[in-house]
């Protein structure tokens, strides 16, 4: 195993709730063998679960941080490129700490990973500066050899497409389209669907790391080639690069907000499901909207999955959202899984009479957009500190759970730093467009005051 790393060039690799990196540039293979190693004392028991997204770059990321896992004397259990829930949902059943290798929605040329506790938690914060202090050091845990365990990967996708099928199946046989964008979700999603009774249209199917069709993020994507295939079609799902996230259109190609996704859901989950909803401090307050016609109280949580899943656990939630397309139905799998929640979102559609966008034309909406300014990774913590200082001697209403939300009365800002990229978020909902327009360019102002002092 190499020397101690250069911190100045891999420091950034670590987030709040993962690792990632740019391949080459600051992650490369005896990185990730540091990464593994580190990571080896924080894992439960002798042997870690580990999968991975198709990107180009993950086999021998992935080898890498076995060969760190191992020289610490840990097994690894490796079942090669999976959606990251079918991976994870094979770790939980057998309570095993679980790795997968990814980075998500981002570029082909961006890789890294996430790490899970066999109960379905990610690992949060102070668990991920522990990696990162360990990699740091540059201290070696040699303390024997590990192995590597092979596992039958089709009996894990059968089993994970089983369990789906056990809790929930279709009452009308819907014509959906399947959009992974050549991401993990290839492996399996057309089996989970069809095999459930479901007609389906596949969509930039066969899992291609460099990503030929569209880019993995299917939230700013077009989804141009999925929009020509829906004709005749009920609706249309498209994954991220891992399958964590997910974005639904309807019969005409219209892409559904995450509150209409979730008041469709939250119809036939409440008649069975107790508890709160847990949302993020970016959501709209059509979820507060949405909750009050459910009788269920809201509890907001900072954003990020890792957070998301926490919150609802913590909370003894019935259903949580992000509007960056990840949700958690807990009575259905204990952790963050897309494929799961658009398969079960797809059977509750079945149930229904009437056509997506009719359903999803009940739910209300405020104006609401996001903006983004670039800023350095270097710099964009510093930036939100002096602007937090300065926010909070101005403004009465203010939240500084994750970044700073102000209350306005007939609307609200939230600034806060991206966890994954190099930029800050300038988030705004309003009462009508004008108003959002107008605090739009007053929080702008503010923000590249302090972006560019």
């Amino acid at each position: 195993m190499s020397q101690k790393p250069d911190s100045s060039a891999n420091d950034s690799i670590f987030r709040a709730y993962d690792i990632r990196g740019i391949y080459k540039e600051t992650l490369d293979e005896p990185v990730m063998e540091r990464i593994g190693n580190a990571f080896s004392g924080l894992a439960d028991g002798d042997t870690v679960v580990l999968a991975r997204d198709g990107r180009l770059s993950g086999e021998s990321l992935a080898q890498a941080f076995i060969r760190g896992l191992n020289s610490a004397g840990r097994n690894a259990e490796y079942l090669g490129v999976l959606p990251l829930g079918a991976g994870m949902f094979h770790a939980w059943k057998s309570g095993r700490t679980f790795a997968y290798v990814t980075a998500s929605h981002l570029g082909k040329q961006w890789n890294g990973l996430k790490f899970f506790r066999g109960t379905g938690l990610g690992f949060m914060e102070d668990e991920l500066r522990e990696v990162r202090k360990r990699f740091l050091s540059g201290s070696v845990h040699a303390s024997g050899k590990g192995i590597i365990l092979r596992t039958d990967r089709e009996g894990v996708i059968e089993s994970y497409i089983s369990h789906l099928h056990s809790l929930i199946k279709p009452e009308r046989k819907l014509t959906v389209v399947l959009d992974p964008g050549n991401g993990a979700a290839g492996v399996l999603a057309r089996r989970l669907f069809s095999g459930a009774g479901f007609r389906t249209v596949m969509v930039s199917e066969d899992v291609d790391g460099s990503f030929p069709s569209r880019s993995p993020d299917p939230v700013n994507d077009g989804l141009d080639e999925m929009k020509k295939n829906m004709e005749g079609c009920d609706l249309g799902i498209a994954y991220d690069g891992d399958g964590d996230r997910m974005v639904v259109v309807d019969e005409r190609g219209k892409k559904l907000t995450p509150e209409q996704i979730s008041y469709i859901m939250l119809a036939e989950l409440l008649k069975k499901s107790r508890g709160p909803i847990v949302a993020n401090v970016e959501t709209t307050k059509t979820i507060d909207i949405i909750a009050e016609r459910f009788g269920r109280a809201v509890h907001r949580v900072r954003v990020g999955h890792n957070y998301l899943m926490k919150g609802a656990f913590e909370k003894r939630a019935c259903f949580g959202m992000e509007p960056s397309g990840h949700y958690a139905v807990p009575s259905i799998f204990p952790f963050d899984d897309s494929l799961a929640i658009s398969y079960y979102f797809a059977c509750v559609l079945s149930m229904k009479s009437g056509r997506l966008s009719d359903l999803a034309g009940k739910v209300p909406g405020l104006p609401f957009q996001r903006f983004n300014f670039d800023v350095p990774d270097n710099r964009k913590f510093l930036v939100m500190e002096r602007l937090s200082h300065d926010m909070k001697s101005r403004y009465r209403e203010i939240s500084t759970l994750d970044g700073v939300r102000i209350d306005l009365g007939d609307g609200w800002v939230l600034i806060r730093p991206s966890n994954t990229q190099p930029r800050i978020r300038l988030t705004v909902e309003a009462a009508t467009a004008e108003r959002l327009d107008a605090i739009r360019k007053e929080f702008s102002s503010v923000l590249e005051k302090y972006i560019n002092p």
